[in-house]
């Protein structure tokens, strides 16, 4: 029970925070990057320290990994990036590119030539750390009806602060709805082989189709 107790008002406590740095501090998008490294890997530190069950590599195994592994994760990472792209798609005559193009370069002091760099970083780091973190530790340390009902919602409500200002609040709803159903496929995915590269290959899939249809707003 101080497991649980621990982990739920922790990771709600940095989620909280994080959404302070997001629009409460006037710091680009590198600062809130730092806040979050240091944030998540000192939640989990403290939690090895109390509690003294969690290894950082077991998650991180590939060993319980097959062909057909391989080749199912290729089939549903294709089949995440065509879902953000018919998404995007099918809701962008509800939202204004360049409002979001103005918050990328305005609040978030994000250039054209550094968004190829942050789009580098997201897709690949800022990906593996929201999967460590959301379902390597919150997701696997607690009890199985507990992490699939928290940790989906924390993730949704975590992504929430950073598109506030992107889309009508029947849009932030739609994604809200969206970032919690994602992450409970990515719980399901990853629950037989206890590891987290399930979740991030599609994660990183997707977030390579997101970063694509950035790039649109600065070049095109």
């Amino acid at each position: 029970m101080k497991k649980t107790a621990y982990i739920i008002s922790v990771s709600s406590l940095i989620c909280a925070l994080l959404a302070f740095v997001e629009h409460g501090m006037d710091v680009n998008y590198v600062v809130k990057s730092l806040s979050k490294m240091t944030l998540f890997s000192l939640a989990i530190w403290l939690y090895t320290r109390l509690f003294g069950d969690f290894r950082f590599k077991d998650v991180l195994t590939l060993d319980k990994m097959n062909r057909r592994d391989w080749l199912r994760l290729l089939f549903l990472g294709a089949l995440s990036a065509s879902i953000v792209l018919a998404a995007y798609l099918l809701l962008s005559p509800y939202f204004s590119v360049s409002q979001i193009k103005q918050d990328i370069t305005g609040r978030l002091g994000i250039s054209a030539t550094g968004f190829i760099f942050v789009g580098i970083y997201i897709t690949f780091i800022n990906s593996l750390l929201e999967e460590y973190f959301f379902r390597g530790f919150i997701f696997f340390q607690l009890p199985r009806k507990i992490g699939y009902f928290f940790s989906p919602l924390l993730f949704a409500t975590y992504h929430i602060p950073m598109i506030a200002l992107w889309f009508s609040p029947s849009l932030i709803i739609t994604c809200f709805v969206g970032l919690w159903g994602i992450a409970i496929v990515f719980h399901k995915v990853n629950e037989r082989n206890q590891t987290i590269w399930f979740s991030w290959i599609i994660h990183v899939c997707a977030d390579i189709m997101i970063i694509a249809i950035g790039i649109t707003l600065f070049y095109f």
